[in-house]
């Protein structure tokens, strides 16, 4: 045999029997430490360490927090069962309900050891002084740090360089003020939910129009005087939803897609994952402030859940709104939970017992009893520590704590100002205001033969802005201040269903209600007024506008058939562009909403992160459910009325085809497009908090900017 051949043939054998040794030798993989690289936290704040990895076992492990070794609260060493919660064939430890007050930044080293052998994992978290104001230099540190640890099968951040360690002795030169006691007492967050800038515009030209180039006049956010810009992107992807969209207001962190107030585990239960404390559970546990969430929404949907439930899983509609009540330490102790003391929305689907018209509870999306570790470093009370019970009458659980119920506008007027609020006025999610107002007006939309509120069997809704009144009466009663959350969640749910005369009317009844957060800040002073959203949806952009007369686009011939792009649909052809889309007109009726948005020379919007559909350019007469979250039994019921399942289905007979660019034959998606925070605030001290929020700025920084305000900065 030639001398060279013989020579590449051992080589290639020893090479052979080395990955043969090591494949028979493989380390513990998927390694990790929670919280993730980079997390930042308030001093005090409360959030759970973990470390898990995947492996033959039993598994041990280890963790140092700045060089000194910390007791797991639960995980047994050497066992394959470890912390008795872990998915199979991974090991898991924890260490619940840490805090720390110690700015700066923190290291974390850990070792995860199965039979195989240990990988050594390393990650970095900061906590930072909330009233810090370089952001950019700790910015490009952040940036710097996150960078070096990509790699989890070795050490995933080397020690702080020279740049983390001139951070921590600039910040101990700085000589920061003690924090104050006259800071902002109440906070309230509008959320329009997937708002970007074309829905604020959108709804501007409608309610107020332009005239020679200038505005007639402007929405009550446009008034605010602090305007900024947010990324939104999420834990693990640009393009976020809206569980970490909104909980990164609320934690000041980043989480997975799909994830509430919880970092990424493998864990039997989706709720035992770890947690980190919301703004109003910091809040009632550090200050006694009482909290509000309000929703034209399912009060179990992901942006009202992302301020008060801790659950890897946002579908999980049953333990959710359980955990709401449980959690809201009812008996007022201070020791736990979010003061919750207003829940109005949608959602009675999740409150009704199993086995009675319209539930949707079930064992399967509840959560069994908490870890014990976890219940104690919370400190849950042997009441607020869960259970699987789907035939749970949760309405009846809300009375028993103290909440007065309210299911429809008509008892929300009756109800006055109790001392805590529960308001269910669907079974999914409330209707839109287009909808809500026909009914008020008696006018059914054109090509209607009933009215959408009466078909979804809740008749007697209340408009976002009387939601908003109703909580602020209530939660004005905590001398201590409150924390609420206001969404439009329909801005979002018409933008998928690429619904758009319903979007716009969605963004005018979010501006009510943010006139409404406005004076009362105006009138009770010490408020912080933040208007932002968790997302962009669908690509919604102003094309221009109708260039004919709306009688002439309601009587075209169909365009269905039209598919060869050399013919061009008559309905494409009147969209008026740059000067043939002139200023639009609409009549506002005393109501403050539009007469209708099918007027002559009307806006026309389209969609960048399209899903496929038929397009008219006139108003949907009846809305998509499928964008509703609402029981089968009610569901079913609007499929034998004609309602379309999909937007795809709406409007085939007579618009011109689409296909879309992002969601297919499904919905329009969420886009990773910087969204529009505006800010306002009173203070009897002075100071100015609303002017912190301009300029470009991560989503988590919002948080942090919230407890400065609060803590008596700016």
């Amino acid at each position: 045999m030639n001398i060279r051949i013989r020579r590449s043939l051992l080589i290639y054998l020893f090479i052979a029997a080395c990955g043969a040794s090591t494949a028979a030798f493989a380390l513990p993989t998927n390694v990790t430490i929670t919280p993730p690289n980079g997390a930042r936290f308030l001093p005090g704040q409360r959030f759970d360490l973990r470390v898990e990895g995947k492996g033959a076992g039993p598994f041990s492990a280890t963790i140092f927090i700045d060089g000194a070794q910390k007791q797991f609260t639960s995980g047994a060493q050497n066992t394959v069962t470890t912390d008795g919660i872990t998915s199979l064939g991974w090991g898991g430890f924890n260490l619940r309900g840490y805090t720390s007050e110690i700015v700066g930044l923190h290291r974390i080293r850990a070792t995860f050891t199965d039979a195989t052998g240990t990988v050594t994992v390393t990650a970095q978290f900061e906590i930072v002084h909330p009233l810090w104001t370089d952001r950019f230099t700790r910015q490009l540190e952040k940036g710097q740090d996150r960078n070096q640890s990509a790699e989890q099968t070795q050490e995933a951040a080397p020690a702080p360089g020279r740049r983390a360690a001139a951070s921590r002795q600039a910040e101990a030169a700085l000589d920061l003020p003690a924090l104050s006691q006259e800071g902002i007492k109440n906070v309230i967050i509008m959320v329009g939910d997937g708002m970007g800038v074309a829905h604020r515009t959108a709804a501007r030209l409608v309610r107020h129009g332009v005239t020679g180039g200038s505005s007639n006049g402007y929405l009550a956010m446009d008034a605010f005087p602090g305007t900024g810009l947010l990324t939104t992107h999420s834990l693990n992807s640009i393009v976020t939803d809206s569980a970490p969209g909104m909980a990164c207001y609320t934690t000041g962190n980043h989480f997975n897609n799909n994830q509430e107030g919880v970092f990424p585990a493998n864990v039997t239960n989706p709720f035992f994952a770890p947690r980190v404390e919301y703004l109003a559970e910091y809040l009632h546990r550090t200050l006694g402030r009482s909290s509000g969430i309000v929703t034209t929404a399912d009060v179990e949907d992901a942006t009202p859940a992302s301020n008060a439930a801790h659950t890897l899983l946002r579908s999980n509609g049953t333990g959710i709104v359980d955990q709401y009540l449980d959690e809201s330490d009812a008996a007022n102790t201070g020791k736990f939970g979010t003061g919750l003391k207003v829940l109005l929305g949608g959602g009675r689907r999740w409150f009704v017992p199993s086995g009675q018209f319209g539930s949707s509870r079930s064992a399967s999306n509840d959560y069994p009893a908490m870890p014990t570790d976890l219940a104690a470093a919370w400190g849950l009370p042997a009441g607020s520590r869960g259970a699987a019970d789907p035939t749970r009458d949760l309405i009846q659980d809300y009375k028993n704590a103290g909440f007065t119920y309210a299911d429809s506008l008509s008892a929300l007027n009756a109800a006055g100002t109790p001392d805590k609020l529960l308001g269910l006025f669907a079974w999914g999610n409330m209707n839109t205001s287009t909808d809500k107002i026909a009914k008020r007006r008696n006018q059914a939309l054109p090509g209607q033969t009933s009215f959408v509120v009466d078909d979804y069997r809740a008749p007697d809704q209340p408009m976002l802005e009387e939601m908003t009144a109703a909580a602020l009466r209530v939660l004005s009663k905590n001398q201590n201040g409150f924390v609420l959350m206001v969404e439009a969640a329909h801005i979002d749910k018409q933008s998928h269903s690429m619904d758009s005369e319903r979007a716009i009317w969605e963004t005018l009844e979010f501006d009510n209600a943010v006139a409404v957060a406005r004076n009362f800040a105006d009138v009770n002073g010490d408020t912080l007024v933040l208007v932002l959203a968790d997302h962009e949806c669908a690509g919604f952009s102003i094309l221009g506008a109708l260039s004919g007369k709306i009688d002439t686009l309601k009587n075209m011939a169909s365009d269905a058939a039209k598919l060869d792009p050399a013919t061009q649909p008559e309905r494409q052809k009147m969209i008026g562009v740059y000067e043939a889309a002139g200023f639009p007109k609409y009549t506002i009726a005393a109501d403050g909403y539009p007469q209708t948005l099918d007027v002559d020379g009307k806006i026309l919007i389209g969609y960048g992160a399209s899903g496929d559909r038929y397009e008219t350019w006139v108003t949907n007469p009846l809305p998509s459910p499928s964008v509703d979250s609402l029981p089968s039994s009610i569901s079913g019921e609007l499929a034998t009325k004609g309602y379309p399942t999909l937007p795809v289905d709406r409007a085939k007979e007579m618009g011109y085809y689409l296909r879309g660019q992002a969601g297919g034959r499904t919905f329009a998606v969420h886009t990773a497009s910087d969204i529009p925070v505006s800010a306002y605030s009173t203070s009897r001290t002075g100071r100015e908090p609303w002017r912190s929020f301009g300029g470009v700025q991560e989503n988590t920084d919002i948080f942090f900017k919230i407890m400065r305000a609060i803590l008596g900065g700016y």
